[in-house]
């Protein structure tokens, strides 16, 4: 193996020291040098691309003290000293924590800005300045260097103004009255922001459901004059909470700013208060939709309504769009873009649509045997070869009680293909039976037995008249065969079972009084015996 390694380097060195002699060869060119691979500028590291990535960069690197990062979103004009550069963006802070007003969830994420704003291509309004009755516009240009993409920086027009601004800022008037120790900073915060901010939000939810409380008697009182306490009252009880929230909420929002926070955790405050609000508005409807749902459910299962199960349906499609849509809105307000996400949802709810076909024929069944009114729970039904009592219809499943108390679950895609026999849904019960007299009954003690049925069927109160007969049917095997029907008017199948007894009671009765009796299947055997041959 040493050998054979040398060998291959010897081999390598000659095809080195033969390559130069090859170019000068008459006829043969040299082989060119592949051209050098130009390196594509990397992206900007302080992610100054977008406007909203250069304001928001330049908040947090000054509120991570960062100020060496932090001047590099400044656009500084000649070359003032390392320091100076400093001193101009810890003013700048300042000024925005104290004075800035706009909406930094509407400021432009794209590379271009906002095209549509009246102003230069290059040039972005994020809000404005306000200190002592003058206003200033807070302006990023974007600039091109000459090393990497397209950045924007907070413009020199709108520095030059930052020192005056800086110099008529005044501290908060409750700062001014409130001992250092609470003025010491905890984070981005001071200790009396911080207090403020955690402790309104509880002070206020309690006075708003105390309020809320007193305010609801004199209400509940009027409805129970007017007889209608029941419904309503349960439904303001369940929503009293989440109102309470709501308006806690609503207050914290009107009396943050007396806090003076500073602006990065403003603009945190702002995404966490809009997904508060959405979250305490669907938890309110949530309870409202449960509150008069158990009212219509319990109204019409004591009415006999066949629409309970629709109803619980309904609840669960409406608490499911409540929740899409506070998921929704919450990803929203933290900056998510929906445009790309409901994209997502449609690629995806085809793929899912072709691997969910199953649970989707399942749903749209159940919306069908609830529409249709095929079945409601407490049917007694027979479904393909499954027999029994109606105890619940989801949206996926119908689950049956057999008369063997286990619990059968047929899918509702598969139940519309299946033969349905609702044995509930029965307005009458057919009463059909062949009596058998035996063959000694005489002519008139027949037409006895056939005239007491007649009148027997024709007095009973349960029993449909328009379809009743006694009718002598056949000669049969052992016995003269007697057809009885008619219809009986029963609701359940417990009621004609009792009237069915009843029936048969006083057909024995009519047959007694006829003096014939019933026949027992019988044979009669003939025994015979050839002649003797000759």
């Amino acid at each position: 193996m040493r050998r054979i390694r040398r060998l291959l380097a010897g081999l390598t060195l000659l095809a080195g020291l033969a390559a130069p002699a090859a170019g000068q060869l008459p006829g043969l060119q040299p082989t060119p040098a592949p051209a050098p691979t130009p390196e594509l500028p990397a992206g900007d590291p302080y992610r100054r691309e977008t406007p909203r990535g250069a304001f928001l960069g330049f908040i947090q690197a000054a509120q991570r003290s960062n100020w060496a990062a932090a001047v590099e979103f400044l656009q500084v004009r000649g070359n003032p000293a390392p320091a100076a550069r400093q001193t101009l963006a810890r003013q700048l802070e300042a000024v925005l924590n104290h004075a800035f007003s706009g909406d930094l969830q509407a400021l432009s994420g794209a590379a271009a800005g906002n095209l549509a704003d009246g102003l230069p291509p290059d040039l972005e309004r994020a809000g404005q300045i306000t200190v002592g009755g003058e206003v200033a516009d807070v302006l990023l240009v974007r600039e091109t260097p000459a090393d990497g993409p397209p950045i924007w920086l907070f413009s020199a027009q709108t520095l030059r103004d930052v020192p005056r601004l800086y110099r008529e800022l005044n501290v908060p008037e409750i700062e001014e009255s409130l001992p250092e120790m609470l003025k010491k900073p905890v984070g981005p915060l001071k200790i009396w922001q911080l207090v403020g901010f955690l402790g309104l939000v509880p002070l206020f939810f309690v006075v708003a459901w105390f309020g809320l409380t007193v305010a609801m008697k004199p209400l509940w009182r009027r409805l129970e004059k007017r007889g209608r306490q029941g419904d309503l009252r349960d439904a303001m009880k369940k929503a009293r909470t989440p109102v309470a929230l709501l308006f806690a909420l609503g207050l914290h929002r009107l009396f943050v700013p007396y806090l003076s926070l500073p602006l990065l955790f403003r603009y945190q405050y702002g995404q966490l208060f809009t997904v508060s609000i959405v979250a305490a508005s669907a938890w309110l409807l949530l309870r409202l939709i449960d509150a008069y749902s158990g009212t219509a459910r319990e109204r019409f299962a004591a009415a006999g309504s066949s629409a309970v199960p629709t109803i619980t349906l309904g609840r669960r499609i409406l608490k499911g769009a409540v929740f899409l849509f506070a998921v929704l809105a919450g990803l929203s307000a933290l900056g998510v873009n929906l445009t790309a996400a409901v994209a997502g949802l449609g690629i995806g709810g085809v793929a899912l649509a072709f691997a969910a076909r199953t649970s989707i024929e399942n749903i749209f069944g159940g919306f069908t045997v609830l529409g249709d009114k095929i079945l409601r729970v407490g049917d007694a039904c027979r479904i393909g070869t499954f027999t029994g009592t109606v105890e619940d219809i989801t949206l996926f499943a119908t689950r049956l009680r057999t008369p063997d108390r286990s619990i059968v679950s047929i899918p509702n895609g598969t139940l519309l293909t299946r033969e349905i026999e609702n044995f509930s849904s029965r307005d009458r019960f057919l009463f059909s039976h062949v009596l058998g007299l035996r063959y000694e009954t005489s002519p008139s003690q027949m037409k006895a037995v056939l005239e007491s049925l007649r009148k027997v069927l024709a007095d009973h109160p349960r029993v449909a008249p328009e379809d009743a007969r006694a009718r002598l049917l056949r000669f049969g095997a052992s016995s003269l065969d007697v057809e009885i029907r008619a219809y009986v008017l029963a609701s359940d199948w417990a009621s004609f079972l009792e009237v069915q007894e009843e029936l048969l009671f006083l057909v024995l009765e009519a047959v007694a009084a006829a003096g014939a009796s019933l026949a027992f299947p019988s044979q009669t055997l003939y025994l015979g015996k050839d002649a003797p041959s000759a």
